[in-house]
């Protein structure tokens, strides 16, 4: 190898830094360092598509309108979210981020730790009022009867009928009529099933990730529920609950491949994308894997005992302790406001919390009938329960390539009444 003279390769040296500087700073995914700005740190749960990248947009977006404030992104895994921000919450160390998204059914055991921040009726104003968000959405804002605004809606979670078009035309029927009911969505389903051309529907069993949340309309839709109405009794293992979780693993028992039960929710939707199935049922970021195909969607059934819907999702708090409050504060309202929603919520495929910047379609015509879990202290515990126990259900119908004898559900549902009553009755 030959050695440059030294002036030349300083001159290089100095060239490669710059140019390096300058790529550095055209790559980066946030914006360029302000060193008079405050940086506060956001910890969020990747959801819907490309997360991380509408996250950068979301913050640089954000840091252009504010350019005081940065935001520092810090990615939190689904299985960890809740361990690491209840720690974060009650640890006694100064770290820990300023902003949390905040699973809507964490908001009760999180606002029991006394480290978050609550909402003024100022702040509450600022943001647009309550009535600005989904209400459904703005019951999880508190702890269960407390009325301390804690949290934010963020975006929502909820559930709906997907189909083939093609399939559905093929069959002869029309999907306003085919989905409105529980006895409509039978008997479109079996049509598809006689008809031989594909299977008719697939759903996750024992490992959905929200498998409490894909039980709860059916269970709230003949009439039963998960709790008693003051939060302080199961109520899972009474009759018309029993009768909606039924209903739900005979779909699955009578539809669904026994492999698919076995499958996750990713898994379960790529499947319907490939064209394995003509039905699913889903939330609205699915449409995004959809695109050029096609798929309609439908309200989620209406049940023997009325139309109820799940809804979830995701909120805003703010760590009472923070030392960049205010900073934070304007964070969160740029997030719920319609520049946010758009610039983030909608582009990962999410629902918007806000009313204002939500999607014509189905999913907005069911945002009225949506009910969410209760924000009890003790609901995370409660739903681990469940969710132990209605994954069983499916690994029964998996198992024996059928629906679940009623009497074994009663058994299963009994049980799980009683390990909820010890998980509520632990200080």
């Amino acid at each position: 190898m030959r050695w440059l003279a030294s002036g030349t390769a300083a001159l290089i040296l100095a060239g490669l830094i710059l140019a390096g500087l300058i790529l550095g700073t055209a790559c980066s995914g946030s914006p360029a360092s302000n060193s008079t700005a405050t940086t506060i740190d956001f910890w969020y749960v990747p959801s819907g598509a490309q997360p991380d990248q509408y996250f950068q947009d979301a913050a640089k977006s954000f840091h252009a309108q504010h350019p005081d404030i940065e935001v520092k992104g810090t990615k939190i895994a689904p299985g960890d979210a809740y361990t690491k921000m209840h720690s974060a919450l009650t640890g006694a160390g100064a770290g820990g981020p300023d902003v949390m998204q905040v699973d809507m059914s964490w908001v009760g055991a999180f606002a029991a730790t006394g480290a978050m921040r609550e909402f003024t009726a100022d702040d509450v104003q600022n943001l647009g009022g309550s009535t600005a968000f989904v209400p459904a959405a703005w019951s999880t804002s508190a702890a269960f009867n407390t009325g301390k605004i804690t949290a934010i809606p963020w975006f929502i979670d909820t559930r709906a009928i997907y189909y083939r078009t093609d399939i559905l035309k093929q069959v002869g029927i029309d999907p306003a009529d085919g989905f409105k009911d529980w006895e409509a969505l039978d008997h479109t389903l079996e049509a598809i099933r006689a008809s031989g051309k594909i299977a008719p529907l697939g759903i996750p069993g024992k490992n959905d990730a929200s498998v409490v949340a894909s039980f709860a309309p059916w269970i709230w839709e003949a009439g039963g529920s998960l709790m008693s109405d003051d939060g302080t009794r199961p109520t899972i293992n009474q009759p018309a609950a029993v009768d909606g979780v039924d209903e739900y693993q005979r779909f699955g028992g009578k539809y669904v491949d026994p492999g698919v039960l076995q499958r996750t929710n990713t898994e379960v939707e790529s499947m319907f994308a490939a064209g394995k199935f003509a039905v699913t049922i889903a939330g609205p970021s699915l449409a995004l894997k959809l695109q050029g195909q096609q798929f309609g969607v439908q309200q989620f059934p209406n049940g023997h005992a009325g139309h109820v819907v799940y809804l979830g999702g995701s909120d805003l708090a703010i760590r009472k302790s923070s030392p960049r409050a205010t900073q934070a504060y304007e964070w969160v309202r740029w997030l719920v406001s319609s520049a946010g929603q758009t610039t983030y919520v909608k582009k990962t495929g999410m629902y918007p919390a806000l009313v204002a910047a939500a999607p014509e379609g189905a999913f907005k015509s069911q945002m009225s009938l949506g009910r969410t879990f209760p924000t009890l202290a003790a609901w995370p515990a409660l739903e681990k329960v469940m969710a132990t126990n209605l994954a069983n259900i499916w690994n029964g119908v998996a198992s024996g390539k059928q629906p679940m004898p009623k009497d074994a559900l009663e058994t299963i549902l009994k049980n799980t009444a009683t390990d909820m009553q010890t998980a509520l009755d632990q200080p």
